[in-house]
């Protein structure tokens, strides 16, 4: 009797472990898995790599100029956390943004510019032609500068210029040419705003981002407009561009004048635009030169020789290259001149020196 109580007793204890062991085994299969947050992180700093904490560790880190990083982070429930952003090497905190732990994926922006970090940033994309050096400047603070060509399919690529803002925020982006304080113009920068375009001309003195240069009226022609700046103290304006058509083979002062004619503005603006034939080509190929001469005249430079090694030569005004003609297309050509002597020949010549800069207004 007293031996089957026992090992009733003993049966009913065994039943109450197992049960209790498989609620335990229960609990932990059943049991919630961990909140896992995709957090990106980008953004611009104009000088240090910053750091990025969450629960006092380092999570991620940013380089000078863009920089960004991707990490999976582990929340506790759905209860948001700090990230905290400080100095590489400090620990004053810069600022605190939020990663919220109830948004599976999230994006975190930031741009510091030496001194403060903005909740955003805005990237402006330049493109264009300058004539010398300019600076990109904001808050006095130079971001970067450019000459010559520059931006995409010039051949020298400028990165995007991102602009720190914080949310509501307007700010002005300056160009300027280096060395001066005087902004030659302003791009605004607005907070929320998409990827802003920025396209200009740099003429060595003042900023165009408006020059009207095309389409054609008729898809078979050309447009043309030209600014034209001497660089001789001899120069005596004002002048006229004007289109020859030249026989492949011959030298540019045997081409054939047309009755196509730019006048040139003597502040060194762009002239009126024309539309320019297609040349009618015969057994000889035929391609446009042109000659700077004093306006109203075919042959007639405007420049004053009284002091100069003559004779000039004849080739003196013809620009050295074809123009390269482009149906539809528009060609918007900056000149200047230079002068030299040509002891081989025994003359002085007076030329055209040329820039194409429509293919950085594209």
């Amino acid at each position: 009797m007293n031996l089957n109580i026992k090992f009733i007793f003993y049966s009913c204890l065994c039943l109450l472990w197992l049960s209790a062991f498989s609620c335990k085994k229960l609990e932990l299969a059943e049991s919630d898995p961990p909140n896992v947050i995709n957090l990106f992180v980008k953004g611009t700093t104009l000088t240090d790599t910053l750091e990025f904490l969450k629960d006092g560790k380092v999570i991620g880190q940013t380089e000078k100029v863009h920089g960004g990083f991707n990490v999976k982070v582990v929340m506790v429930d759905d209860v948001s956390t700090a990230l905290k952003i400080r100095l590489k090497g400090h620990t004053e905190i810069l600022d605190t943004r939020t990663i919220d732990g109830s948004i599976k994926t999230q994006n975190i922006t930031y741009y510091f510019d030496g001194e403060k970090i903005y909740a955003d940033f805005v990237p402006v994309n330049v493109k264009g032609f300058a004539q010398g050096e300019v600076e990109f400047v904001i808050d006095d603070k130079v971001l970067g500068s450019v000459s010559g060509a520059f931006g995409p399919g010039s051949g020298k690529e400028v990165p995007i210029i991102n602009i720190g803002v914080d949310a509501g925020q307007t700010r002005q982006l300056q160009v300027r040419k280096k060395g001066t304080t005087k902004s030659l113009m302003n791009k605004e920068v607005k907070a929320g705003a998409a990827a802003i375009p920025w396209i200009f001309y740099f003429d060595g003195e003042k900023v165009l981002d408006k020059i009207e240069a095309g389409p054609p009226a008729n898809p078979a022609n050309m447009v043309l407009i030209a600014s034209f700046t001497s660089k001789l103290n001899i120069f005596r304006g004002p002048a006229d561009l004007v289109l020859y058509e030249l026989e492949q083979g011959k030298p540019s002062y045997e081409s054939t004048a047309t009755t196509m004619r730019i006048e040139l503005p003597e502040d060194g603006t762009f002239s009126k635009s024309i539309e320019i034939l297609a040349i009618q080509q015969t057994d000889r190929i035929k391609s446009y030169v042109f000659r700077i001469v004093k306006r109203g005249t075919l042959t007639e430079l405007p420049y004053d020789l009284t002091n100069e090694i003559l004779p000039m030569l004849p080739i003196a005004g013809f620009s050295a290259n074809t123009l390269v003609f482009t149906p539809g297309g528009s060609a918007i050509l900056t000149i200047s001149d230079r002068k030299e002597y040509d002891d081989w020949d025994g003359g002085t010549g007076i030329y055209p020196m040329v820039i194409d800069i429509a293919p950085y207004f594209k």
